[in-house]
């Protein structure tokens, strides 16, 4: 019995499929840990980004 595992889902410009692993075959989004720490690097540079542009509370 060969063992089978789910893919990663992430298409590349060319529209090729990466053919790594996905962390978890059971969630919604199935990406390796590659797109996984990528994905994390954006959404907290974006994170960083907004709460920059957040004014302080001004004091009275």
């Amino acid at each position: 019995m060969t063992a089978q595992y789910v893919t990663c889902r992430v298409l590349s410009g060319r529209g090729n499929q990466c053919t790594a692993e996905a962390v978890d075959a059971e969630a919604e989004l199935k990406i390796c840990s590659r797109h996984l720490a990528e994905a994390q690097r954006l959404i907290h540079a974006a994170y960083s980004r907004a709460v920059a542009k957040v004014p302080t509370p001004r004091t009275r």
